[in-house]
């Protein structure tokens, strides 16, 4: 399967930038040959770059050097507009610049994708000072979650799919908790330990529904889709059963019935459920949901 377009676009990007933190310079023709691209296309990603970079004559291009008074700050500023990091947090002060090492040595925020939600600067601007405070040292917190008050043991942030997610314990068991669903938090006076095995669970699964306890699904895709489950794991842990001439048998593992079922919909209508029951038995419960929601004139 090809690399999309934008990924290979963006690949030469961190690339280029790469070469200059490291050179101080690069050169239009070297970057031709280095990537097999046409002059257009050298002009189009250094322009991208025009933020952070500038033309210095005979083809080449450096760094856009910020000013003694605001040192590293004007480079951190226009990479971060650059990356998109506007959408994500929306504050960006000296503290956060500052705090940006020590948040990645960390650990404990993780985006996985390029575009937040909409409701992301709202969520991040009202909890993430205290959601940081309360994982690095370990404070039990309180939160009204869906009208419902909670005490977790926080563990990571993670922004999956333009959503912000909290990583928590409630009552020995791993959830993860929409930011935008959280009207209250509190941090206790209280502490906890991590547990060990939570963490080695959350290091290995880039995931927000990742959990210790997992169900089981059996799924069986038409051959005209079959070939792209033989080509990746497109559901989380598949594992190939059966393959006949109409279609494949896949099991899989899941944590929990959001981190599967929007997958298999994606799908629709070239794969069935075999099991477990009950989760067909929700897949078409919101099947009917949707279509009983509808005029009547959009289902003639």
């Amino acid at each position: 399967m090809a690399t999309p377009v934008r990924s290979r676009s963006a690949e030469r990007l961190v690339d280029i930038i790469l070469e200059l933190h490291l050179n101080g310079v690069v050169n239009r023709s070297d970057l031709m040959q280095k990537f097999n691209i046409t002059e257009r296309t050298v002009y189009r990603d250094l322009n991208a770059l025009a933020p952070i970079v500038q033309h210095s004559g005979n083809g080449q291009y450096r760094l856009i050097h910020a000013t003694p008074t605001h040192g590293l700050q004007g480079l951190h500023h226009a990479l971060a507009h650059f990356l998109n990091a506007d959408a994500f947090f929306p504050e960006r002060g000296k503290e956060f610049w500052g705090s940006l090492e020590a948040r990645a040595e960390e650990n404990h925020i993780l985006i996985l994708n390029a575009e937040a939600e909409h409701s992301a600067k709202k969520d991040i601007r009202q909890h993430l000072t205290a959601i940081e405070k309360s994982i690095k040292q370990h404070f039990v917190c309180q939160i009204v979650y869906k009208n419902k008050t909670r005490l977790v043991n926080p563990y990571k942030l993670i922004n999956k799919k333009n959503i912000w997610y909290l990583q928590a314990t409630e009552n020995g068991r791993l959830k993860s908790f929409s930011l935008s669903q959280i009207h209250w938090f509190d941090i206790q006076n209280t502490t906890f330990t991590p547990d060990a095995d939570t963490l080695a669970l959350l290091e290995k699964n880039l995931d927000p529904w990742v959990s210790g306890e997992t169900f089981e699904v059996t799924v069986f895709t038409h051959r005209a889709i079959s070939h792209y489950f033989k080509r990746r794991n497109v559901l989380p842990d598949q594992e190939l059963l059966e393959e006949t001439p109409e279609g494949i048998t896949i099991r899989c593992q899941a944590s929990h019935e959001n981190q599967i079922l929007p997958l298999l919909c994606y799908w629709l209508p070239h794969i069935q459920i075999v099991s477990p029951t009950w989760l067909r038995e929700k897949l078409i419960h919101t099947l009917e949901g949707y279509l009983a929601a509808l005029p009547a004139d959009a289902c003639q």
